[in-house]
């Protein structure tokens, strides 16, 4: 079918469904609902494929569950709110290139529309309109009823009560904390504002401070392991680079890179420059230790080019005996020449090992020691011009970064393994050691605390401060600007670490649902260290905050709880819930949210005395007193909807929202809304990537969603984003895997088309699966076999949704089913009365077709409903029809193991065909086991399924002791201990499913099975059905020429061709 064709399908589809509202959901009350959401898009950019599978995950769930009978709500909005269009309005107003070529060649955008993006709110509503229409071109079910945008001015107004709300509970504050900060902008910034959706994080470091000897001059070093300061044994500088001197808050003088100038400017210190310097200009400086009153030593300044000024303060501190970097730095300085002629000589640099671990013990094998009878494996005669490494203190102490270089053969600060025997030291040390005597006061306490301990004690004697990295970078804000970290002051927060909260979030989370199941881990990650978070920057679009005008709710924090208001807007929009705008305050959110009665609410205490109750109550002069008492009565069915919908039944995601929106997600819902109304399922995807890289406008690797579905069609494109991956996985998406689904699909119409016309002109009237039970006995045991197929693939694919494996789902109603009516197709077509020979065939199959299409509807929704209006013309949407049930009549597993069988022995066959390059096939001589051997088959197969009695020796026991078994039978287990063993080993080779299905079937008898087999293998061979002979291995008229009876075993018969 072209494209042209499936266009024109979508269309036809998308008008019926609008015309009757087939996506249109209302409370009813007998009926149970579903209410599901997904992130609402910003409309800053049309939508692309790596968009497209969240979106198209959260349509799969919303129709499988309208086809399960659920009244699903499946509502969308736009989410205006933030810096993103701001920024790109920005830019487009100062003609930048890179954004407006990507208007033009991959969005294809009019220069005249692109004129208009210089005013934000024209970006949007183009954007919006464009993402609309490509979620309507997917065959996205949604209530298009319930749509809005952020900057409504109702919608303001709720996420102003949210504010207020938590301001009441307490955990609002303003002070300062370190943010993401774009300059430009002077704005917070947060994911949805920076380039490429990157979350700004950022570590908290030690800037310590180390002073030059006889000078007054600071030497800054940041770290994010202050207690190891008393095992600093040099400082590392970059002699190449430049350096600036300068004075801070008017009172120290310090020397750093400028890169971190600017950083200290951000985190509001003063700063005046100096003078520049290069970092030559300190090799064999002497600096003093902050701690120098207790560890009373004097530090050299050394070389190293693999310092760089971009990280903390362009200098670094040593510390060799527990970092593996450090150690084999100080190791290469004495394989390289005097480049820094030193006046000042130094007697020693010893590692200064100051934590005692686990290593003794883990790694006694590499020795790692300073030995002073060995110099071989020692740190020692390392000349730097005047300098020389020595051994450390005492005889035989062990280095533990020694030890990690020895265990990875590490030679060179080049060597990649070098990361990996930091971290691995680093995480040994933190988790397991104690500071050991050479650190005083410390001695004994475990390292995880001593940082904290060392850190404090720095900073109160200001010989420390806290320091800020983004841990991330670079980090662009969306108008192109480098974030920096900054500490802002005067700022409101969220404080997500109030201790009370954060137990409410966890509790919440317990409660739910979260697929796939690893993510609750993410999750618990996220919530122990969440703490404050900005709430609120002075640009951009959105809510002011209530009580400070001044500040703008940033837009993470004002799409937490917007779910709510899918409900209410849904009366905006269909009821000119506008008019009555005045009376839409705090009090009406409190009651229709979390039914509190407070104003003119109070008269809905008495219902059959409104207007009394009204005339007691005051009301403001300039409200319009008329409209009162029917916004009332619309108040209360807004709140009984909301009472019928809420709470959230599922909420889709990107795994990348995890550390911020669906986190916030949860803690907003624990705090205002009672438990009842605590959402009940969060389902997280993975990204799609193109070759193996995430899609985005800066890597040119963007597919438009629109032009795609133009090119194929919409459910080609829905199938190849489920269909590469499960649902966490990140999917590779490729045009090769799109065609391929477009083909597959092709054949699926094609199919239908030709059945539906060979239907209509062979009988009069349709087939539903009601009229299935009577022909029963009509069918040959292929047409039984599919009818239990089907009834084992619905079980099988409806587990599988309420499991959300999806991917499982698509590949068992694509390709199974498909291999399922093949084999049938191959087995029919071998009986002497060909396929649709009788009606019999037409009702099987019709039966299978009816069971496929409603299983393949909420992946394929519009060839579901062209092939569903094919069979049933009259019939209402397939989505207004049911899921298909499991008919208990049709369940019969003797089928599957019969065609099984068959298939089994079809194989067999072949292969040794293949093996004796036989060409001159007469007959086929077929040998099932003995009635005895099928008894012990039988002990056996229960012994190992239901006793889970697995090894051989206890098989044996077990059947020798079994009571049921008499003397004669137990001489049979005896004379065939090695059939037992064969046939234990045939069992434990099963899978579950296999082994249930043999327990279920019990003693089978495998004669009737392959005489119906017999037409399928004369036909496959090519030789007559009465030269496929069937024989017991025990038959006194068997025809063995070979011997080969003996080695029949139950399922597994022998074989002799001639």
């Amino acid at each position: 079918m072209e494209a042209n064709r499936w266009n024109s399908i979508e269309s036809k589809w998308l008008q019926i469904w609008e015309k009757n509202a087939v996506n249109s959901s209302d409370p009813i009350p007998d009926q149970k609902k579903f209410f599901i959401t997904v992130a609402y898009p910003y409309p800053n950019s049309p939508q692309h494929i790596g968009h497209g599978r969240t979106y198209t995950i959260a349509d799969v769930h919303a129709r499988y569950k309208r086809l399960r009978g659920f009244n699903v709500l499946f509502p969308m909005a736009f989410h205006y709110t933030g810096t993103p269009i701001l920024g790109m309005a920005r830019r487009v107003q100062a003609g930048d290139k890179e954004i407006i070529e990507n208007f033009r060649n991959i969005y294809k955008i009019s220069d005249q529309d692109i004129l208009t993006f210089k005013d934000p709110l024209h970006i949007a509503r183009y954007f919006h309109n464009e993402i609309r229409a490509g979620m309507k071109e997917m065959g996205y079910s949604i209530d298009w009823r319930r749509e809005f945008t952020t900057i409504d001015p109702v919608y303001k107004k709720l996420i102003s009560w949210q504010f207020e709300t938590l301001k009441k509970l307490g955990v609002i504050e303003q002070g300062s904390h370190p943010v993401g900060w774009c300059p430009k902008d002077s704005n917070p910034v947060s994911q949805h504002d920076t380039l490429g959706d990157i979350e700004p994080s950022f570590t908290e470091y030690s800037l310590i401070k180390f002073k030059l000897k006889n000078e007054n001059v600071i030497i800054p070093v940041a770290t994010l392991r202050p207690e190891t300061i008393f095992g600093v044994t040099n400082l590392w500088i970059n002699p190449n680079e430049e350096y600036i001197r300068v004075l801070v808050n008017e009172t120290e003088n310090w020397i750093l890179s400028r890169s971190a100038v600017t950083k200290l400017e951000f985190l509001n210190y003063s700063i005046k420059i100096i003078k520049t310097l290069l970092g030559k200009e300190l090799i064999g400086s002497l600096v003093e230790s902050p701690l120098t009153p207790l560890t009373k030593r004097s530090i050299p300044i050394l070389p190293a080019t693999f310092v760089t000024l971009d990280e903390g303060s362009g200098i670094v501190m040593s510390v060799p005996a527990h970092a593996p970097f450090d150690m084999q730095a100080l190791l290469d300085i004495k394989k390289q020449s005097a480049d820094y002629p030193l006046e000042l000589s130094l007697n020693t640099i010893a590692p200064v090992v100051i934590i005692d671990s686990k290593i003794q013990e883990q790694h006694s094998q590499l020795s790692g020691k300073v030995d002073k009878d060995n110099n071989t494996d020692t740190v020692t005669e390392t000349d730097v011009k005047h300098y020389t490494i020595k051994e450390t203190e005492g005889d035989n102490e062990l280095i533990p970064s020694m030890v990690f270089l020895k265990k990875y053969a590490i030679s060179d600060q080049n060597d990649p393994n070098l990361e990996k025997a930091t971290s691995e030291l680093y995480s040994l040390e933190f988790y397991s050691g104690k500071m050991n005597e050479r650190t005083l006061e410390y001695s004994g306490v475990p390292v995880s605390k001593a940082k904290d301990l060392v850190k404090e004690r720095l900073n109160s004697l200001r010989d420390s401060i806290p320091f800020f990295e983004m841990t991330n970078k670079p980090v662009y804000c969306r108008c192109g600007t480098l974030c920096y970290v900054k500490l802002l002051n005067n700022q409101w927060f969220l404080n997500y670490g109030n201790a009370e909260w954060k137990s409410l979030a966890l509790e919440c989370l317990n409660t739910m649902e979260i697929i796939p199941t690893e993510i609750i881990k993410e999750f618990k990650n996220v919530f122990d260290w969440l703490k404050v978070r900005a709430c609120a920057r002075k640009t951009g679009l959105g809510t002011p905050l209530p009580w400070d005008k001044d500040w703008i709710v940033e837009s993470l924090s004002d799409s937490v709880i917007y779910m709510v208001y899918y409900v209410i807007s849904k009366y905006i929009n269909l009821h000119n819930l506008d008019k009555y705008a005045s009376f839409i305050d705090n009090a009406f959110f409190d009651y229709i949210l979390l039914n509190i009665k407070s104003g003119y609410f109070l008269a809905l205490e008495d219902n059959d005395n409104l207007s009394g109750n009204l005339s007691r109550i005051e009301i403001d002069s300039y409200l319009d007193k008329s409209l009162l008492p029917e916004f009332l009565v619309l108040s209360k069915i807004i709140r009984e909807e909301f009472n019928y919908y809420y709470p959230l039944d599922s909420r889709h995601s990107g795994r990348d929202l995890v550390p911020n929106h669906l986190s916030f997600f949860i803690f907003n819902h624990s705090i205002i809304f009672p438990k009842s109304l605590w959402p009940k399922q969060i389902v997280v995807n993975g990204s799609v990537l193109m070759d193996g890289k995430k899609m985005s406008k800066s890597m040119g690797n963007i597919i438009p969603l629109r032009s795609t579905i133009k090119q194929y069609n919409a459910d080609s494109i829905r199938v190849a984003m489920l269909v590469l991956g499960e649902l966490l996985q990140d999917v590779d998406f490729s045009f090769s895997t799109l065609k391929g689904i477009h083909s597959r699909l092709n054949e699926i119409y094609e199919f239908g088309t030709d059945f539906v016309t060979k239907l209509n002109t062979t009988t009069s009237h349709r087939v539903l699966d009601d009229d299935l039970s009577h022909l029963l006995n009509e069918l040959g045991w292929e047409g039984k076999w599919l009818l239990h197929r089907v009834n084992s693939t619905i079980k099988d694919i409806t587990d599988s949704f309420d499991e959300m494996r999806i991917r499982d789902a698509l590949n068992t109603v694509l390709y199974l089913m498909d291999k399922d009516f093949e084999w049938y197709k191959k087995r029919r077509e071998s009986k002497p009365d060909h396929l649709f020979a009788n009606n019999t065939d037409l009702f099987v199959i019709s039966y299978y077709f009816i069971a496929r299409i409603k299983m393949l509807a909420p992946f394929c929704p519009f060839l579901a409903e062209e092939l569903w209006e094919l069979f049933e013309p009259k019939k209402k949407s397939i989505f207004q029809n049911d899921w298909p049930i499991i008919k208990s009549e049709f369940v019969n597993p003797v089928t599957d193991e019969i065609e099984h069988e068959i298939s089994n022995m079809l194989d067999d066959l072949n292969k040794i065909l293949k093996v004796t390059k036989n060409t001159s096939l007469k007959n086929i001589h077929i040998y099932l086991s003995s009635t005895d051997k099928k008894f012990l088959y039988d002990k056996v197969l229960n012994l190992v399924v239901k006793s889970k009695t697995k090894n051989f020796g206890l098989v044996m026991k077990s059947l020798l002791s079994d009571p049921s078994i008499s003397i004669g039978h137990t001489n049979l287990v005896k004379n065939n201990t090695d059939f037992i063993k064969k046939i234990n080993e045939d069992i434990l080779s099963l899978s579950p499913a296999e082994q249930d299905r043999r327990i279920k079937i019990g003693l089978f008898d495998e004669y009737n099975a392959l005489i119906d087999g017999t037409g399928l293998l004369s036909l496959e061979f090519g030789i007559q059905d009465t030269n496929v002979k069937i024989y017991y291995e025990d038959d006194p008229k068997i025809y063995d020429p070979k011997n080969k009876a003996k080695f029949a075993r139950p399922f597994k018969p022998a074989i002799y061709l001639e």
